[in-house]
């Protein structure tokens, strides 16, 4: 496994090509290694950044804290047969950086994290640079942001396969996360509904689509509603609810067959979030 701490090493070329860049803020699961699988399994040697990215932590933020665990993390990724690791210095990638800024910037995690999506794509896009990777791959519990970086590899005319991967969940059906780590077992178990919810609301956005198709638009509110109140009665927080367009996020209006149901929450103050794209015209 080639191990690169330097974007001066970058310059003779360390990863065979063709490669495709998995950034990371490190402390990595088993999400993770479906990332670097699917780079494999599309033919792409898989090269993973470990960067805990400063401009995308708010300031109230948890980004002193958020877990580190860099030696771990390359025995794990030696363990998965990760082709390269590119472990740059803060100072070296802030240096000159161009700073840019996100689109749906009134969307979903935007809302309440104002300037978050404009950090990712900032370091997004300097690893981009840096590195010069043929794909890059990004799991779909991050769904608002597939699609910023999508718009920044079109925007920048970026020759970079965007991979998606969905979102690995562990035995509860909550999606993984390196802030998992912020809860206890028991926790974590509390924390399922959340994706039971979002199950539950698509099967009945289906049904409902499928059997009311006149007042769908008028039922999605009280269902929305309804899910919102079930969610907070066992003691979440809940940033978010949406029902969107999954490709602008805007609020679904039904000129699409599918609909992005996205959930945000605050859980023993651990901020949460999850996703399911639900085809209504499928049975």
């Amino acid at each position: 496994m080639i191990i690169v701490e330097s974007i001066k090493q970058l310059s003779h070329n360390p990863f065979k090509s063709p490669f495709a860049l998995i950034p990371t803020m490190g402390n990595l699961h088993s999400g993770h290694i479906n990332l670097l699988n699917l780079a494999s399994n599309k033919n792409y040697n898989p090269v993973v950044s470990i960067f805990v990215n400063p401009l995308q932590f708010g300031p109230s933020e948890d980004l002193e804290t958020y877990p580190r665990s860099l030696e771990q993390d390359l025995e794990i990724l030696k363990e998965h047969n990760c082709h390269g690791v590119f472990v740059p210095k803060q100072e070296e990638i802030l240096k000159n950086i161009e700073n840019l800024i996100a689109p749906m910037s009134n969307k979903l995690c935007s809302k309440s994290r104002p300037g978050h999506f404009d950090g990712v794509i900032t370091i997004v896009n300097r690893l981009f640079e840096v590195t010069k990777p043929e794909a890059c791959v990004f799991g779909m519990k991050d769904f608002q942001q597939q699609l910023i970086i999508k718009h920044l590899i079109r925007q920048k005319k970026y020759e970079i396969e965007f991979l998606s991967a969905p979102t690995e969940r562990d035995k509860n059906g909550l999606a993984l996360s390196s802030r998992n780590n912020y809860l206890q077992e028991s926790e974590k178990i509390e924390a399922s509904i959340i994706f039971k919810s979002l199950s539950d609301m698509g099967s009945e956005l289906k049904l409902l689509s499928q059997n009311n198709k006149k007042n769908f638009l008028t039922e999605l509110e009280s269902i929305q509603k309804k899910y919102t109140k079930k969610i907070e009665e066992q003691g979440f927080e809940i940033d978010y609810l949406e029902l969107s367009d999954p490709e602008t996020l805007e609020k679904f209006e039904f000129n699409s067959n599918r609909i992005l149901i996205a959930i945000a929450v605050f859980f023993k103050k651990v901020r949460l979030i999850d996703n399911l794209v639900i085809d209504l015209a499928s049975s």
